[in-house]
């Protein structure tokens, strides 16, 4: 898997500035944190997003 392939994540949860993610495909994989800022708008616990080139998409 290269650094232009997507990936999708499921928030599950929030700390402080930081959102906490999922990777769908491992989810046995250590969680990946990721600032609040690089997220769309209207990401909340739950969401499905995806990462292609360090842009992130909210899927549902």
């Amino acid at each position: 898997m290269g650094f232009a392939d997507p990936v999708n994540y499921i928030v599950v949860g929030f700390d402080g500035d930081y959102a906490m993610l999922r990777n769908e495909s491992e989810p046995e994989a250590p969680l990946t944190q990721v600032a609040i800022a690089l997220l769309p708008e209207g990401t909340t616990d739950g969401s499905r997003i995806q990462r292609v080139l360090m842009e992130y998409t909210l899927l549902s």
